[in-house]
């Protein structure tokens, strides 16, 4: 199980900071791959406000 995460922006991290702690592995992993199948080569903050319903819905 080695898959390769992608990198964030500061901002990014700085809102997965703000989530609770039990949820943030799993929420990260969500939005990596969301990231990856939409050819990100890096999380954004702009991606995570274009994305926030799809990926929390």
């Amino acid at each position: 199980m080695n898959e390769q995460t992608l990198p964030w922006d500061e901002d990014a991290l700085q809102r997965m900071e703000k989530m609770p702690s039990f949820v943030r592995n799993m929420a990260k992993a969500k939005i990596e791959k969301a990231a990856k199948e939409a050819g990100e080569s890096r999380v954004t903050a702009a991606f995570l406000d274009a994305n926030k319903g799809k990926m929390m819905g």
